[in-house]
């Protein structure tokens, strides 16, 4: 493992090895780009990059095409583990809070390079646009539990006082079983939500959109509100899809076969290339 320097994968040239790149957005032939894949103990292996940059962004995503029964199986399985568990990838409050139920449940990210390049707006514009026109719904607000953004800060203290509007630290199981929508840029909560079967509302990239409302204009959030809330989500089908069939599970007893796998699928380099193929053997 080395330390990741963009300026020279950027020009990497030829090159005997498999490169697994944090957080990357590289695209070279022997360089997968990887990271979380929202929940653990989901990862990328992905030759475009993660999140909003990945190949999944122009995938195409058929629910009809997805083993229904296969499905609602694996759905079932993460929602006791993270559902049932109130778990989520960052440490959340163990004590439950009691919330309004019917809710718009919006998650503040505060600044991060990916963020900020995957945003179609800031998140005051965001979050101006929620309260400027709410259904009657209340309005819980939760800062990222990591942030240290004055940014964020300011627009909190700014949601004092306000009528229906709840600033919270709950555990995001506590807000989003209450919640009709959840609102973020592109947070992993849209996936969490799926999870609660709860629409998503994104104000930004993310390779969550096939199974989600986007917003790329403040004025057209009534409109995809009000399509989010009316719309039969493909919730088990999605969730499938893009972890079951496009991510490596960690944890799963054929990570080393998965693994190698995709490395082939994506770079058409075989494990015997990488002098891994013993392992790949042992692994079948």
């Amino acid at each position: 493992m080395v330390r990741r320097d963009p300026e020279a994968l950027a020009g990497l040239g030829e090159t005997a090895d498999v490169h697994l790149v944090w957080q990357g957005r590289i695209r070279h032939p022997r360089v997968l780009n990887t990271a979380v894949a929202y929940v653990f103990p989901f990862w990328y292996l992905d030759p475009e990059g993660v999140y909003g940059a990945s190949s999944l962004v122009g995938a195409p995503f058929d629910p009809g095409a997805v083993d229904a029964a296969a499905a609602r199986t694996f759905f079932a399985r993460q929602c006791n583990r993270l559902v049932a568990r109130r778990e989520s990838r960052i440490a959340q409050k163990r004590e439950p809070t009691a919330l309004p139920r019917g809710a718009i449940a919006v998650f503040l990210q505060g600044w991060s390079e990916p963020t900020e390049r995957l945003r179609h707006m800031t998140e005051a514009e965001m979050l101006g646009a929620v309260l400027a026109d709410t259904g009657g719904r209340p309005v819980i607000v939760k800062p990222h539990p990591n942030t240290a953004d004055p940014e964020t800060f300011e627009l909190i203290a700014g949601l004092e006082g306000l009528p229906g509007v709840i600033v919270t630290d709950a555990n995001v199981h506590d807000m989003l079983a209450v919640a009709d929508l959840s609102v973020s840029l592109c947070s992993s909560v849209a996936l969490e939500g799926m999870l609660h079967r709860v629409p998503a509302v994104l104000f930004g990239r993310s390779d969550l959109h096939h199974c989600a409302q986007t917003v790329t204009r403040a004025r057209d959030w009534p409109a995809a509100r009000n399509w989010a809330l009316s719309r039969d989500w493909p919730f088990e089908a999605f969730v499938h899809w893009f972890l079951a069939q496009n991510t490596i599970n960690a944890g799963a007893p054929d990570l080393w076969a998965r693994t190698l796998a995709r490395i082939a699928e994506t770079t058409g380099i075989e494990a015997d290339a990488l002098g891994l193929g013993a392992l790949a053997d042992g692994a079948r």
